[in-house]
C-alpha cells in the first residue's frame, strides 16, 4: 500500500468517539442499562479489532469488562463483550460454593471467568443451565480456601471428585482449586496470599486442583 492509500485508509477509519458511542448504544440496548467507558484501543497489527474496557454505570470499576469491535468493509459493526460474566457471577458462585459446602463447613470462595468476550447469545436473560455449549468457551476458575480444622479427616482429592461430579451434572466447565489454610490465618486470608513470597506462612502443603473440560470430562486432578 502506497503512502496515499495509507493516508486515505486512515482518513476513512472511524473516529474512536464514534466507535465508543456505537458500543455504548449497543450495550445499553442489549442489557437495558448504561455503561461507562474506561479505555479504548484501536485495531492494529497486534489485534484486528478495536478494544474497549467498560463498567456498568450503576456498578463500580470492579465490574470492569472488555468489549471488542470489528468494523466490516461494508461499514457494519460486529460487537462482542464480556459483561455476561459480571452478571452471572453471583449465581454461578452460589451454585459452585454450594457443591463445596457439601464437604467443607468453613471456607472462603472466590470466582472468576476466562478473560475476553463471550458468545453473543449469552445475555441478561441467560440462565446458568443454558450457558453450556461444547463449541464455545466460557470457563470458570474457582479458588477455595478451606480452614485447617474444617479439612481434618477429609481426603481433598475425593472432595474435588465430588465437586467435579456436581459440576459435570450441571454442565459447568472450569477449574476448582482447594487450598488448606492455617487456622490462625483463615480469618484474614484473601487472594493476595497467593502472591506471598512464602506461601507456607498461610497454607498447609500445596493446592489441589480439578479441571473440567468442554467435553464435560475431568481433564486433570491432583
Amino acid at each position: 500500500m502506497g503512502k496515499k492509500q495509507e493516508q486515505q485508509a486512515g482518513e476513512n477509519k472511524p473516529n474512536p468517539e464514534v466507535i465508543k458511542e456505537r458500543v455504548l448504544t449497543h450495550l445499553q440496548e442489549k442489557y437495558g442499562e448504561e455503561f461507562v467507558a474506561v479505555s479504548f484501543s484501536g485495531s492494529g497489527w497486534a489485534y484486528p479489532y478495536n478494544q474497549m474496557y467498560l463498567y456498568p454505570k450503576n456498578g463500580s470499576e470492579a465490574d470492569r469488562f472488555e468489549a471488542r469491535v470489528v468494523i466490516n468493509k461494508d461499514g457494519t459493526y460486529d460487537i462482542s463483550d464480556g459483561y455476561f460474566g459480571v452478571l452471572i457471577a453471583p449465581e454461578y458462585a452460589k451454585v459452585v460454593s454450594g457443591f463445596v459446602k457439601e464437604t467443607y463447613d468453613d471456607f472462603k470462595f472466590s470466582l472468576r471467568f476466562n478473560e475476553g468476550v463471550y458468545p453473543e447469545r449469552l445475555n441478561k436473560d441467560t440462565k446458568i443451565e443454558d450457558i453450556y455449549n461444547k463449541n464455545e468457551r466460557f470457563v470458570s476458575y474457582s479458588t477455595v480456601f478451606v480452614k485447617e480444622d474444617s479439612a481434618k479427616g477429609i481426603d481433598t482429592l475425593e472432595s474435588l471428585k465430588k465437586i467435579a461430579t456436581k459440576m459435570i451434572e450441571n454442565k459447568l466447565v472450569g477449574d476448582v482449586k482447594v487450598y488448606i489454610v492455617r487456622n490462625d490465618k483463615f480469618d484474614s486470608i484473601t487472594m493476595e496470599a497467593l502472591n506471598a513470597v512464602n506461601e507456607g506462612e498461610y497454607f498447609i502443603g500445596d493446592y489441589n486442583i480439578v479441571m473440567i473440560g468442554n467435553n464435560l470430562e475431568i481433564l486433570k486432578i491432583r
